[in-house]
């Protein structure tokens, strides 16, 4: 216990020695309440060292700040004390890392959020292009994470031979994708279908393979009819002839019959006879007028004879 009177030097009075007593009680408690800090936060930042786990800051102590996780130091000083229970201002000022753009050949990368640290990177390759690797990468606190894929070509492999055809030409075991590849067929034979063919992203090519016929068509017929142009035997595909009819008849149709890849002719023409309609002849009565003459004839006895005659019109 401190003596009130060593306090003061002298004699002191009642009142004021309590109260010196109190403060000299009660004084440090409440300051050291005072100068308490809470645990410091910083939204970019992280707390070093011991003071991680810490919760109990007191009055003076000074911590560390350093750039969080994904985040880089644009200068300052990470360090704030604690004075009367408010930290104080560090100068520390941090960025999100920022891994940069990547290049994707023949494909396209999409960014969730730019390309700072969290973003995710979403690859996808053009038509005709398979993506090797993984289709999505998120960027990291140094770097992204993971190896940028690749797109390969498509490849298709060669198509069929056709029967009484040449090719596929050229002739490949792998063609890339939008290759073309072209049939013929031989002398005598026709195509059907598509002469050439490409290579589709499916890795397939399309359309299917065509085929080779013997296209020959029987000599044309019309009742009543005969070939006015057009090809000679032997009738081969898109051979055409052209017909007209015979005196007294009439053509339904175009009279132009083509070969078909079926072997028939496509027309449907056809000699009809005419009919010759004949139309009443109606015969106009105009009615007789009859109109007297009366000329005079004078006798030798001098006697007059008048004679009468009627005249038709």
């Amino acid at each position: 216990m401190v003596d009130s009177e060593q306090v003061l030097g002298c004699k002191a009075p009642m009142g004021l020695v309590l109260v010196l007593l109190l403060s000299s009680l009660l004084g440090p408690l409440g300051q050291a309440q005072a100068q308490d800090c809470e645990k410091p936060m910083r939204y970019t930042m992280s707390l070093t060292g011991e003071h991680i786990q810490k919760e109990h800051f007191p009055n003076g102590l000074v911590v560390t700040f350093e750039c969080a996780t994904g985040y880089r130091s644009t200068g300052g000083s990470g360090k704030t004390t604690c004075a009367a229970g408010t930290w104080t201002t560090s100068t520390l000022s941090c960025e999100k890392f920022n891994c940069g753009s990547l290049e994707l050949v023949n494909g396209h990368v999409e960014y969730s959020e730019g390309t700072s640290f969290g973003s995710v990177a979403t690859f996808s390759c053009k038509d005709g292009y398979i993506l090797s690797g993984r289709e999505k990468l998120t960027c990291g606190n140094t770097e992204w994470l993971g190896r940028t894929p690749t797109c390969s070509v498509v490849k298709c492999d060669s198509p069929p031979s056709v029967d009484k055809a040449e090719g596929p030409s050229p002739k490949r075991d792998l063609y890339d994708f939008a290759s073309v590849v072209r049939y013929k067929c031989q002398k005598d034979y026709t195509i059907n279908g598509s002469a050439s063919l490409k290579c589709s992203s499916n890795g397939k090519f399309t359309p299917n393979p065509p085929t080779c016929l013997m296209v020959r068509c029987n000599a044309p017929f019309i009742p009543n009819g005969s070939q006015k142009s057009g090809a000679l035997p032997s009738y081969v595909h898109r051979s055409l002839v052209e017909y007209e009819c015979n005196p007294g008849f009439k053509m339904e149709g175009k009279g132009v019959l083509i070969c078909q890849l079926n072997s028939t002719w496509s027309s449907t023409s056809e000699c009809k006879a005419i009919i010759i309609t004949t139309t009443p002849t109606t015969t106009t009565t105009t009615p007789t007028t009859m109109t007297p003459k009366t000329p005079a004839t004078t006798q030798k006895d001098g006697s007059v004879v008048i004679l009468y005659y009627i005249v038709y019109y």
